[in-house]
């Protein structure tokens, strides 16, 4: 952790556009943005009951009780507030981020592990030199709760910290956690729409009916003299914020999806508006 100079609404939008996720201690000092960004972009629907999911799933009775949908949140700073302020806010419909870190260590076994032989290595690696093992790390985990949206955690959450909703904000909870509340609060809308392979864009209410939709829309044969190729729909979600720089789009599945957030003009061209 290092020390950073304090939020402020200008910096939280040019992280938003990086797609970065910033997160400020009490004392000054601020998380690991990678080892944070890396996280929040990992986050999959919290374990539920089946007898909790929607009527409409269509997953089987013998799946495993969880959820696989990925999440993607377009809030880039977080303050540290105290686990009082966490419940107040969540009551409140304010989302919070819950925080934790899982330091790992090997333990050397009399016979050791198994690794590959130097033939192997070459192949692997290009070479045959040994490769160092990393004798211990740290995992970070979080979970991002929100009364509208949900609640989302990643796989190291799930691993090391507690599973039941109903106590992450009561005074049985670790003390290992660290609550966020957020710095700055864009207002944003989410997304969900369809390329077909035509150009022709289809908009959808949820995400379920885009998959529908994206799973209805024919292919298209396009041919350029004697080869030809096969269009397919795409699917894209995104969401789209009000900063005071203008309204970004920050797309989380689609054609954009690896790049900065872009600002939406009235004319919705796409242009470089990123910092």
């Amino acid at each position: 952790m290092t020390m950073t100079i304090p939020f402020s609404e200008r910096l939280s939008e040019q992280w938003l556009i990086e797609r970065t996720y910033h997160a400020h201690l009490r004392d000054g000092r601020e998380l690991p943005v990678f080892a944070l960004t890396e996280a929040m972009k990992q986050l999959i629907d919290f374990s539920i009951p089946l007898s909790l999911q929607s009527r409409k799933s269509k997953l089987a009775q013998n799946m495993p009780l969880k959820m696989s949908t990925n999440f993607s949140v377009p809030l880039s700073t977080w303050g540290e507030i105290s686990q009082e302020e966490a419940r107040a806010l969540y009551r409140q419909g304010i989302p919070i981020l819950l925080y934790g870190e899982h330091v790992w260590t090997h333990t050397r076994s009399a016979s050791g592990a198994w690794k590959p032989s130097r033939n192997m290595r070459a192949i692997i690696f290009g070479n045959d030199q040994e490769q160092p093992e990393a004798a211990s790390g740290t995992e970070y985990a979080v979970c991002y709760m929100d009364l509208k949206r949900g609640t989302f955690s990643n796989d190291s959450w799930k691993s090391w910290f507690s599973s039941e909703i109903t106590t992450l904000l009561e005074s049985s909870a670790s003390s290992a956690t660290t609550f966020f509340s957020p710095s700055v609060l864009f207002p944003y809308s989410t997304h969900y729409t369809v390329i077909a392979a035509d150009g022709q864009v289809h908009e959808y209410a949820d995400r379920d009916g885009a998959i529908q939709g994206f799973q209805e829309l024919p292919t298209q044969e396009v041919g350029r003299g004697s080869a030809t190729s096969t269009v397919f729909p795409q699917f894209c979600y995104y969401h789209e914020v009000t900063c005071p720089g203008g309204i970004y789009r920050l797309e989380f599945f689609g054609p954009h999806m690896d790049e900065q957030g872009y600002q939406i003009n009235r004319g919705m061209e796409r242009s470089k508006g990123a910092a």
